[in-house]
């Protein structure tokens, strides 16, 4: 069994890895945010313990970026009052709607 403090040291370099492709692939910028340290550090969380997420059916994914983790899916009825078929994505921040059916 892997040292603790290594777990944690390797899931840093991983996330640090993937942050540093999707900055070279386009997907994100060099500036950081307080959504994107958020997004880092739950990132490393993961990788130290892998969440057991339910996911929904790739209809009632993300149209955006694809993801579906119901975690991560989040219905705003607060922010549309009587508008309660509207889901935001965590991922990518998209607002749509489940029910139109993605491709």
């Amino acid at each position: 069994m892997k040292h603790p403090q290594l777990n944690m040291a390797d899931a840093i370099r991983e996330v640090t890895v993937a942050m540093q492709k999707a900055i070279v692939d386009g997907y994100r910028s060099r500036m950081t945010d307080a959504d994107d340290l958020v997004e880092v550090l739950l990132a490393i969380a993961d990788r130290l313990d892998p969440p057991v997420a339910e996911s929904v059916t790739t209809s009632f994914a993300c149209p955006d970026c694809g993801e579906r983790h119901s975690d991560r899916l989040v219905w705003i009825t607060d922010e549309f009052p009587g508008a309660d078929k509207f889901v935001r994505c965590d991922a990518c921040g998209t607002i749509f709607d489940p029910t139109e059916g993605n491709p």
